[in-house]
């Protein structure tokens, strides 16, 4: 019998693998691969590792068959006909989809697996490559995986084991109609898919923040001359700092607000959240007055454990990247001290007005759609206000190097590093040299816990 495993990298298969061959019974198809070996991995067991040279090389001999693309990697084996091995042990491979159901065509006795993590926010703590090509490789795969015996979501390796034991026990018996499971894996995959979406949005904020934005970050202002206060979330989170209390910037990017607070408070504590590794480094390298803690952390705000309570938390310019802002905000409540503050700025409905119309730039809100993300969020604005200041710039090349440095031309690019379409780079051309000035405008928010307000009118 053949035991296929497939899913995502880092679900736990190779885990999974070693511990069946403690068992009697079992052995192991090892597979080649140009990838580069993870902490742990043993070459000759868990693949047979290779440059993309070498692995080249064997193919044109002839000696490289079955061969397949993952996450920019290839993978291959030294065995012609890998489908059908001559031995009374059940052999382990761990294959993609694709490849698995061919497999099980060639092959009727074998039974294939995939194995999930619990969600996707757990696979990106396991696996460092969070790049884009991955996830959509994944998502590909998960599509084809419908067609699988069976699906296990690996929230302890233990038990995991003992489910594929158990799944195996069922197939060579043939005891479960694959009708009755069938539809309950399509939801599981349904779900996990939906969830790994998510996920690869996030992934592409990550690289769009990254690389040269975060190196120019702080200066950005280069590209553009500003007329009025163009940073208003500075004014509202320095009015309401004080001496001693514990301040979360979400989305800190390289630290400058913390610096600024950390120069008129004293015993203080900092926490700065990005999800860009470069920011935090450029972050990390600030020399603060020593008055206050800071700590800057490189992950993503919605799946950190914060260990404390906060006085106040900030996203300044965040939540019109994140794919659900009412959730982040409702995330930001549960850490939230009984009596502290979430101050936000978001881009308002008329930001860069002239040059994007209302459906070719998403992220803008109106005052009465930010007003219901903080009503469903179960907080109360103690104050909203509406900033509105003007922009110039000397060409249009600069304000394309504004938009990139900020990441909005990104962000309208579904965060790719793409260039527009000759189309619309044209049609927002003439509507830049069509007027003299760009509006900004952005939404400042300062709120704290709706029921706080309630109770206070109660009494």
């Amino acid at each position: 019998m053949n035991l296929v495993l497939s899913g995502p990298s880092g679900a736990g298969k190779g885990t999974i693998t070693e511990l069946l061959l403690n068992s009697d019974g079992f052995k192991k198809f090892t597979t080649c691969t140009t990838r580069e070996p993870r902490e742990g991995e043993k070459n000759g067991f868990d693949y047979f590792f290779m440059t993309e040279k070498q692995f080249q090389d064997y193919l044109d001999k002839g000696e490289m068959f079955n061969v397949k693309e993952y996450g920019g990697y290839r993978y291959g084996s030294f065995e012609r006909d890998m489908d059908n091995i001559a031995t009374d042990s059940i052999v382990i491979f761990q294959l993609t989809p694709d490849r698995g159901l061919e497999m099980k065509r060639k092959n009727p006795n074998t039974c294939l697996i995939l194995i999930l993590p619990p969600s996707a926010s757990d696979l990106n703590i396991r696996r460092k490559n969070r790049s884009t090509k991955r996830i959509n490789d994944d998502l590909i795969n998960l599509e084809v995986a419908k067609h699988y015996d069976y699906v296990i979501i690996n929230d302890d390796i233990k038990t995991c084991v003992l489910e594929v034991l158990g799944c195996l026990k069922r197939f060579s018996t043939q005891t479960q109609s694959y009708a009755d499971i069938r539809e309950k894996n399509i939801q599981l995959i349904k779900n996990f898919i939906i969830d790994l979406k998510k996920s690869n949005l996030t992934s592409q904020v990550e690289n769009t923040f990254s690389g040269k934005v975060a190196e120019n970050w702080d200066s950005k202002a280069r590209f553009v001359v500003y007329h009025g206060t163009k940073n208003p979330i500075v004014n509202e989170v320095m009015s309401n700092i004080k001496n001693g209390m514990k301040v979360a910037d979400i989305g800190c990017g390289t630290g400058k607000l913390i610096e600024k607070m950390d120069k008129k408070t004293n015993n203080c504590e900092f926490i700065g959240i990005d999800i860009s590794d470069d920011m935090i480094t450029n972050a990390q390298k600030r020399i603060l007055t020593g008055h206050n803690e800071a700590i800057f952390i490189n992950r993503d705000f919605m799946i950190y454990d914060f260990e404390s309570k906060f006085d106040i938390i900030i996203f300044s310019y965040v939540l019109h990247h994140l794919s659900n802002p009412v959730e982040a905000l409702k995330k930001a409540k549960k850490i939230l001290a009984p009596d502290g503050r979430i101050l936000f700025s978001v881009p308002g409905s008329d930001y860069l007005k002239e040059t994007f119309y209302s459906n070719e730039l998403a992220g803008r809100f109106s005052l009465s759609e930010t007003d219901d993300i903080v009503d469903m969020a179960g907080l109360y604005p103690i104050s909203a206000c509406r900033n509105r200041f003007s922009m110039t710039f000397n060409t249009y090349e600069m304000f394309l190097q504004y938009l990139k440095s900020i990441g909005t031309y990104q962000k309208i690019n579904d965060y790719s590093d793409g260039k527009w379409s000759e189309d619309f780079n044209s049609k927002i051309m003439s509507r830049f040299n069509t007027t003299d000035f760009i509006t900004g405008e952005y939404l400042t928010y300062n709120c704290v816990k709706k029921e706080n307000v309630l109770t206070r009118r109660l009494k």
